[in-house]
């Protein structure tokens, strides 16, 4: 490009942007309100200089309209307004680098009630979420970010990573971002900046790792050792002796009731919840004298908080519920101190005498209360996501099965089963007909729906991929629904060419609604699907999975061979993939079979997950063997 040219370029992009001003303000004085699309529209044009590296050429009745305009907006932190300040304050300064004007402002000046539209400005600056990331790390999470005060630390990641999870889901800059957020987190640990280490072990470093690759054991082992072990190191080298922390050993009284505590991160409809209301309503039910059950809701408001008309439920089954979020911070939902929480959510569990703690999840306030010993008893309760786990203080390892067993080994650690027990209305609530066909017209009405539901990072195995693509090709009547939520992009990489338009990704979806409709659940390999396949087996579907040794089918499988043979060649809990492909093209081309399997499947599901005793009596001998 000579010099005529690039001035020509320069005049033109001037004279853009300052209608693109012009635009805005008519608008703004029409209205009193600014509109988003426009501004947006003047930050891209303004990004266009650097791309063709040329300054702005100012105009001096535009720069007194611009000044008008800031004196009016002053005072205003919308997202909006910060980002057209930000243009304004670039425009009359060009010696600025545009896009880290606009990272920094928007990243700290927006409050976060309305840091969501931030989004909008970022998102023209970035041309991937991976380019989007780092320029998090940039403009904001740089050497700088450590020396600045802790209120704002904490308010920055809270804002940006707790709320950009709600919009990219496990996408393939997911392992990017893990590695560039790591240097700082370990820097952090060095400089004992404890909120920065904490708020970014879960959000982000933990959901960006979690969210990437097939191999989840590796995955966790490898972020047990980055990240959790050096997080539960600085706990007990470092957090024990400034805060006087002292391991609580105190014997547990047998003669007396004995308190047990199950901590949640929040109360929220999803599977997890969905089991342990189950196992709740049952052990309310019996009245044991013995224990004390106790439900503490940590309700991280980093997300929403927990659901209050699920919370509701909770506490009309009788038990005592506390949230501890709220007992801590009020009902301020704002960002806040998580050392403050966890060391807080220890004294409250100490003072109310918890014998047995029951966490369900692994966030910080986790290993924090497991690392400094905050019951005699202290247990993990693992819901199939990751068996890797181990923080010093943990005692025993529970988990819910799809059948009742006394231990199940994974790795090197010893898992305390007790079966699955789900409420009817849980696995299958009344849907009416008419939700139902108005999904079914998104599909040939003609086809054989395969599919599953749930997180896509499970779709996404280049053998699974493989073998599903397979089955199209072999079956023009088929298509494969993958509902869920998740990046879709990596996954329609590894999809041919040839099968590519039969594969439907409807986003997040209702689960209830979306059982009725496909006929047969391929579960995901290597790993499967987990409530959503009872749910759908509660809908009298096919189901076919492969064996694995914490999600093993074989009973079920057993269960439909006694009652014909016509499955004797077909194995439903199939060892390899020649094997799930045989049985899945037998159930795709034989409707009479598939209809049976349902209805065995459906038999099954009210046979050994409606009735609770097995279960219960198997969870209180858990207990009795941890107590003892």
């Amino acid at each position: 490009m000579n010099n005529e040219e690039k001035k020509q370029i320069q005049k033109q992009l001037s004279q853009l942007i300052q209608q693109d001003v012009i635009k805005i303000i008519t608008d703004y004085s029409n209205k009193s309100l600014l509109n988003l699309d426009l501004i947006v529209t003047l930050i891209q044009d303004i990004n266009l200089l650097k791309t063709y590296d040329v300054k702005y050429i100012h105009d001096e009745q535009i720069d007194e309209i611009i000044a008008l305009m800031k004196n009016e907006l002053n005072g205003n932190n919308s997202a909006r307004v910060v980002a057209l300040l930000s243009a304004f304050d670039y425009l009359q300064n060009t010696n600025q680098e545009f896009k880290k004007l606009i990272f920094i402002n928007l990243s700290l000046r927006v409050p976060i009630e309305n840091f969501l539209e931030s989004f909008s400005f970022f998102n023209v600056l970035a041309s991937s979420v991976e380019e989007l990331f780092e320029q998090f790390i940039l403009y904001i999470f740089n050497d700088n970010f450590l020396e600045v005060d802790e209120t704002i630390q904490i308010d920055t990641i809270y804002k940006l990573w707790g709320i950009s999870l709600q919009v990219f889901h496990d996408n393939e800059a997911s392992s990017k971002a893990y590695e560039l957020l790591k240097p700082l987190f370990n820097e952090a640990l060095k400089k004992e900046k404890t909120e920065v280490a904490f708020w970014l072990y879960y959000t982000p470093l933990h959901y960006f790792h979690s969210g990437t690759g097939n191999n989840i054991d590796e995955l966790n082992e490898k972020f047990k050792n980055e990240i959790e072990k050096p997080l539960e190191q600085y706990i007990l080298n470092k957090l024990l002796a400034k805060y006087n922390i002292i391991p609580n050993n105190k014997n547990i009284n047998k003669n007396g009731k004995i308190k047990v505590a199950f901590v949640m991160q929040r109360i929220i409809r999803h599977s997890t919840n969905n089991v342990l209301y189950s196992l709740i309503k049952n052990l309310m039910a019996l009245k044991n004298d013995k224990y004390e059950f106790i439900l503490y809701d940590l309700s991280f408001p980093e997300a929403g908080g927990s659901d209050k008309e699920f919370v509701e439920e909770f506490k009309e089954l009788g038990i005592k519920y506390i949230n501890i979020h709220e007992e801590i911070f009020g009902i301020n939902g704002s960002a806040y101190s998580l050392l403050e929480k966890c060391i807080k959510t220890r004294e409250i569990l100490i003072k109310n005498k918890i014998d047995i703690l029951i966490g369900l999840h692994t966030r910080v306030e986790y290993i924090f209360l497991y690392a400094t010993r905050t019951c005699p008893i202290q247990i993990y309760w693992y819901h199939s996501s990751n068996a890797q786990y181990d923080i010093q203080g943990l005692d025993f390892r529970i988990k819910h099965g799809d059948f009742v067993v006394n231990e199940v080994t994974h790795d090197k650690f010893n898992f305390l089963q007790f079966g699955d027990l789900i409420e009817k209305e849980k696995l299958n609530p009344s849907i009416d007909k008419v939700y139902i066909n108005h999904e079914l017209e998104k599909f040939p009405s003609d086809s054989v729906k395969i599919g599953t539901i749930g997180r896509l990072s499970k779709v996404d195995s280049i053998d699974y991929i493989t073998m599903i693509d397979d089955i199209l090709v072999k079956n023009p009547n088929v298509i494969y629904i993958a509902a869920g939520y998740g990046d879709t992009s990596s996954i329609k990489e590894k999809i041919s060419v040839e099968t590519l338009n039969r594969w439907y990704f409807p986003g997040s979806v209702n689960a209830h609604i979306y059982g009725h409709i496909i006929d047969i659940w391929p579960n995901t390999f290597p790993h499967p699907q987990g409530l959503s396949t009872l749910e759908i087996m509660a809908k009298g579907k096919s189901v076919l999975t492969m064996k694995n040794d914490l999600h093993d089918f074989e009973l079920q499988d057993k269960y439909n061979k006694q009652r014909t043979d016509k499955f004797k060649d077909y194995p439903l809990n199939v060892k390899n993939v020649d094997e799930y492909k045989r049985t899945l093209n037998f159930l795709i081309n034989n409707k009479e079979a598939r209809d049976l399997m349902g209805k065995f499947n459906l038999e099954y599901i009210e046979k050994n997950y409606y009735d609770s005793s097995k279960s219960i009596n198997r969870f209180y001998e858990i207990l009795e063997e941890v107590v003892s």
